[in-house]
């Protein structure tokens, strides 16, 4: 084989490592949505306490971690016209979340996975009609806003496409 047609592949066999650095620290997402339910453009929705879930670990400040998945996720969904409200009353859907960390420990390599889950339920019926899904290394030496930052981009990213449009809506 000349270097001429190997030249393509060991060109795309030198660039194969600096596209995974580039792309290396998005956190995967991914959602999925009842296709039999009509998403309005515009609608509000309350966060459910009681169905939020933190992992009970002392190492996790629950009051700093619920109040930044909230925040974020507030601002993604009202960026789509989905705003928060205070009254269970006048809300359309309850949002909530799931945090979950996964420990690994081993003998030449240690770390934690962080799960994020949110849950968006119809008021009227309780059915889940929306689901999204992202799942990361936790990075320890972050401060507050490189993580703010890290999952601000996860959320708009696994909020990139709602409301989910239905055929014929």
């Amino acid at each position: 084989m000349s270097l001429a047609t190997r030249a393509p592949s060991l060109i795309l066999a030198a660039l194969l490592p600096l596209f995974a650095c580039a792309f290396g620290d998005a956190i995967p997402v991914s959602t999925n949505y009842d296709p039999l339910v009509r998403f309005p453009a515009e609608a509000t929705f309350v966060w459910d306490d009681a169905a939020n879930s933190l992992p009970d670990d002392p190492a996790i400040d629950r009051a700093t971690t619920d109040a930044l998945l909230k925040e974020v996720a507030t601002e993604a969904f009202a960026a789509r016209g989905y705003r928060a409200v205070g009254s269970d009353a006048a809300a359309h859907y309850r949002l909530s979340y799931q945090y979950v960390v996964h420990s690994y420990i081993g003998p030449d390599v240690s770390r934690a996975i962080g799960s994020v889950s949110l849950l968006l339920v119809e008021h009227a019926s309780g059915r889940r009609v929306w689901l999204g899904f992202g799942r990361a290394e936790i990075h320890v030496g972050l401060s507050t806003e490189e993580r703010r930052a890290r999952l601000r981009d996860a959320m708009n990213r696994m909020l990139e496409d709602f409301p989910p449009s239905q055929r014929g809506a």
